[in-house]
């Protein structure tokens, strides 16, 4: 009787310790989704009609007869300096339909297919999600360092984007995982996912971090997950992930 009541009391424990590490996981992700500015800008752009003249995800356009290069150009592309030099003149396109330089500059030969003018039908926080969503499909045209700017050419190549969205902006959906899609680089869930940049390592080298896989609650979730995030461990050098870790950093500036 008295072994049993020992079993009794340390089925008990275990039964608390889990409840606890399960209370202390779900206390970081039990939310609503949070969607990030360039996540807003996609499905605004789906519902403005973008894609259907610059391409899915706007990543190359349809035939424009008149136009620079004979077709609506892509936001991904080499040319898209060729039509806005800065970010005040990606707000420009969208609101007017033309940058204030080019209209300035006198007449040009028209495209078939014009640029709409958005002016009147967005606010503030719409367009600047707009911007957003292009800097992520473009690389943006911030001032980014070296390090940053070697990390995500590595991520290109290696193909994170593709999970996780433009630039790691926003990922796709993945049912069986918590939140039910692959996390942004730069989103809230990212700092209850990744607590240091030795962590952060962990994910790009295991594919998982070590806190998450010995908690019974997110571990259930990081096994029963379709997409599982891959170990780059025999894939990348040292200074590969190096640099990967400095254009998340770069990515999530002001960040936790």
């Amino acid at each position: 009787m008295i072994r049993f009541r020992r079993f009794l009391w340390l089925a008990a424990g275990l039964l608390a310790t889990l409840c606890v590490a399960g209370a202390a996981f779900a206390n970081h992700f039990w939310r609503e989704p949070v969607l990030t500015p360039a996540i807003r800008g996609e499905l605004l752009a789906r519902k403005l009609g973008c894609f259907a003249c610059h391409g899915a995800e706007g990543r190359g356009g349809v035939a424009n007869p008149g136009a620079r290069g004979g077709a609506v150009p892509g936001w991904d592309g080499p040319t898209v300096t060729m039509f806005a030099q800065d970010e005040q003149e990606i707000r420009e396109w969208i609101l007017d339909g033309a940058p204030r330089r080019l209209k300035e500059a006198g007449p040009s030969p028209a495209p078939f297919i014009p640029m709409p003018a958005y002016r009147g039908r967005l606010n503030d926080r719409e367009l600047s999600d707009l911007v957003a969503y292009f800097n992520a499909v473009s690389g943006g045209f911030g001032d980014i360092p070296e390090a940053a700017y070697e990390g995500r050419t590595v991520a290109v190549r290696v193909g994170c984007f593709g999970c996780h969205g433009p630039s790691g902006a926003g990922g796709g959906l993945n049912p069986g995982s918590f939140k039910g899609h692959i996390p942004a680089w730069d989103g809230e869930e990212f700092a209850a996912l990744v607590r240091d940049d030795a962590e952060l390592r962990e994910w790009i080298l295991d594919g998982r971090p070590k806190r998450l896989w010995d908690n019974p609650a997110a571990r259930h979730f990081l096994e029963g997950q379709t997409i599982h995030m891959p170990a780059y461990g025999p894939h990348l050098t040292d200074d590969e992930v190096a640099k990967l870790v400095a254009y998340i950093r770069w990515l999530r500036k002001g960040k936790p």
